[in-house]
Order: structure tokens, then sequence, then C-alpha cells
């Protein structure tokens, strides 16, 4: 039999030569996986940069720029608005801007769902041709709907010029309840493009589970007005980081059950993007 060395172990360097060399073993799986998530923490400016110039890239050369789709969702938010507090039988003095700060939120959740579901498959001429880690598409994604929640915030801004509902510094709040969903569409972003990417008739009902979200969210109507299937709204996470993000702006209390589950919620879907992610992030490139 051949004295050939196993993989890993030294080998002798030719004659004349004083260094002895290693081969190189493979990295472990979940190291790639842990130097990726890494990478897009320590270093975000550069898909931070990318969202933003995909958002100017769209809107070149024209005057208002991003603030298109400001003006776009506000038209759509006030006719709404207006019509369906009068059809509630609602005051159109409160009721608009709760539909105003739901409506906002909930173009970031609609906008980060929907478009998870293609970001890796129009992504994979980028992945099977560079290095860039595979989550790096989906933080470029999520980032440019959070620069649209940002622009679309202007909305409610100028309605309370108009309607000037109370204010307290409990409005604070908003920012965790913001900071939660952020790092929740985040994190669930990557199972929904795992998913999407492996079998592609998943888009399609993402599409739809998010159409039924929105009616099964508090969006168009009250929590305290449901009478029938309230565990629905009770096992909606949705509607809890609505409670936590919306509230506090229109100067409502926060209900602390609501913050507890947004904040199990955001830690139970990290957890699961982690080891999905180790799991199947080799895969990705055979699959686009």
């Amino acid at each position: 039999m051949s004295n050939l060395p196993n993989v890993g172990e030294a080998i002798a360097p030719p004659t004349g030569t004083r260094k002895w060399t290693r081969t190189a073993m493979p990295q472990p799986r979940n190291e790639r996986a842990r130097a990726d998530l890494l990478a897009i923490l320590h270093n975000s400016r550069p898909w931070r940069a990318l969202a933003a110039a995909e958002i100017r890239s769209k809107y070149r050369r024209t005057t208002l720029g991003p603030f298109w789709i400001t003006m776009s969702a506000g038209a759509t938010i006030l006719a709404i608005g207006v019509i369906y507090g009068q059809f509630f039988g609602q005051d159109v003095s409160s009721y608009l801007p709760y539909f105003a700060a739901g409506m906002v939120t909930w173009g970031f959740v609609a906008g980060v769902l929907n478009e998870s579901a293609t970001a890796l498959i129009s992504a994979g001429s980028i992945i099977k041709a560079s290095n860039l880690p595979v989550c790096f598409h989906n933080m470029r994604m999520i980032q440019r709907n959070f620069i649209v929640f940002l622009h679309n915030l202007a909305i409610l801004a100028v309605i309370w010029l108009f309607l000037r509902w109370p204010l307290t510094l409990d409005a604070g709040l908003a920012i965790i309840g913001l900071a939660l969903l952020y790092l929740f569409l985040s994190a669930i972003s990557i199972p929904i493009s795992l998913a999407c990417v492996r079998y592609r008739d998943i888009p399609p009902l993402i599409q739809a589970a998010t159409q039924f979200l929105f009616f099964a969210s508090p969006i168009i109507w009250y929590p305290e007005s449901l009478r029938v299937g309230r565990l629905i709204l009770e096992l909606n996470p949705l509607a809890h980081f609505l409670a936590v993000t919306r509230d506090p702006l229109l100067g409502r209390p926060v209900d602390p059950y609501s913050l507890l589950v947004a904040t199990s919620a955001t830690a139970s879907a990290i957890a699961i993007a982690a080891w999905l992610y180790v799991r199947y992030r080799d895969r990705v490139a055979y699959w686009v």
C-alpha cells in the first residue's frame, strides 16, 4: 500500500527546503455563517449605502425624489381614512391618526414580507458570482423599506399639525417598539427567503398571507371593537408590534403584555433565523 499522508497531516517539503506546510482544511459550516453575520453587523455601511442608492436611482431627475412615495401613501391614507372613519361611525379626528400610524407601520411590514420572498431569487446572479454574505441581500432590502418608512412618517407629522392630539414623553417608547420591529423583520426575512428560493411556489403564498394579516391586524379597526375571534388577535404577533410601535405616537398607553409578546417573538425569530442560516447557507448558491 502507498504511504500517502491523510488530509490535515504534515506533508514533507521538497528537498532543500526547511519549512513544513499543512493542507488547507475546509472552514466549518457554522464558522462561515458566523463570519457572515459578524461582517453584516460590523460593516453595515455597504448594505445601507446600496439601499439608499437604489431609492435615489429610482427617482433620479425628479423634483421631489423619494417624497413621491410619501405623497402617494398620504393620498391613500387620507382618502381611505376619511371614508372608513365615517363608515365605521368613528370620529375622523381620532380615527385618521390611528389609521395613518397603522398604515405607515404596515407599509414597512408588508414591504419586507413581500420582498423577502424574492430577495435571494432576484440576487441569484450576484450570489453565484461574488463572495458576499447571503444575508447581505436581505439587509439591503430591509434597509430600503426602512428608509421608505422614515419618509412616510412625515404623513403622521402633517396630520398632527392639523388635528393636534396630545403627546407625552411616553411617545419615546415608540423607538423601542420600532427597534423590536426592525429586528423581528430582519430575522423573519431569513426563513422566508430560504424557503422561497428553495420552493418557488411559496412566494405567492407569502403575498396571500400578507393580505390576510392586513385584515387580521388592528389597522382599519380598533382592537377593543372586536367581539368574535379575539384569539386571532392575541395570537397575531404583528398586532402586538403595532401596539408597541403605534400606540405611543398616539398618546395611548402601551400594553405590557404586547411588549412582552413583541420581545419574545423577536428573540424567537432571531434564534430560528440563526439556526436555519447556519444549516442552509451553503445551499443557496445551488438553489438560485
